[in-house]
């Protein structure tokens, strides 16, 4: 088998099959297609093309762990986790596997696209203090307002989204099921780079990304659960000196958001994942 799609889902039934069927039209020969049912219970399952296979997780274990179990259940050279809120566009998936005639690639993420076709930011550099900052202060737009939306990272990276990530097999290593929601595919991305392997954004594999549906149908990040995630990353990546640290910092940059995020501040402030 060259290429494994394990698609992670839970209570999404609508959206993956929307995914399934995308993946079924435009996928290349020898392509297998996993839905990983974290425990749905919404009959996602019975929903499914026969032709995809199901990998039913009796308990939640979150995206992770669901994905980390689809990965178990799959045989393809190359892995492509997708998020159940994700759609290939035609073509995208070859471009993935072509991608990965360089020997030394070893994770390849998809440009990312919102609904109206414009470009989301799909991957980037190893995240730093100042950056979580600017990230969970708000001060990132006022950046974006005076040297424009940079959607266009280079295409070597550090991290690709996991919304539409494919690994190759000998540099696979499981999702760390530590965080909350995110920065499981920040992790991966920079510990392969760390063990010697490329990342990189593969611009002619387009993937509309409905950002955030997976979670209750939320459109955008969800505060409370991204920022005590990177600072769990940012712990393990630079020490708990660092960390308890940042803590402190970015407790005081989420209060410059306003009040209708003190819940996320203090979710920050007394996580300890």
């Amino acid at each position: 088998m060259r290429l494994s799609v394990i698609i992670p889902t839970f209570n999404t039934a609508a959206m993956t099959l929307r995914c399934c069927r995308a993946v079924l039209e435009t996928m290349p020969p020898d392509t297998e297609v996993i839905v990983a049912d974290d425990a749905s219970t919404d009959g996602t399952a019975a929903l499914l093309p026969p032709e995809v296979r199901v990998v039913r997780l009796e308990v939640n274990r979150g995206f992770a762990g669901a994905a980390n179990r689809g990965v178990e259940a799959a045989s393809g050279d190359i892995i492509l986790v997708l998020n159940s809120d994700a759609v290939v566009q035609p073509g995208a998936l070859q471009a993935m596997l072509d991608a990965f005639e360089d020997p030394k690639l070893g994770i390849a993420g998809a440009q990312l696209l919102n609904e109206d076709g414009t470009e989301q930011w799909s991957g980037g550099p190893t995240p730093t203090l100042v950056w979580m900052i600017a990230v969970v202060s708000g001060l990132g737009r006022y950046r974006r307002a005076l040297l424009g939306d940079r959607r266009h990272p280079r295409v070597s990276v550090d991290w690709v989204s996991g919304a539409a990530m494919a690994i190759r097999r000998e540099a696979w290593t499981p999702f760390s099921e530590k965080f909350l929601f995110y920065c499981q595919d920040l992790k991966l991305c920079i510990d392969t780079r760390d063990a010697g392997w490329a990342v990189r954004i593969v611009p002619e594999a387009r993937v509309v990304h409905l950002l955030g549906a997976t979670i209750a149908g939320a459109s955008k990040q969800k505060a409370e659960l991204l920022w005590p995630d990177l600072l769990t990353w940012g712990r393990d990546r630079y020490g708990r000196v660092w960390g308890a640290f940042a803590r402190v910092v970015l407790v005081l940059a989420a209060l410059l958001r306003g009040p209708k995020f003190i819940r996320a501040a203090w979710r920050l402030a007394t996580d300890r994942s």
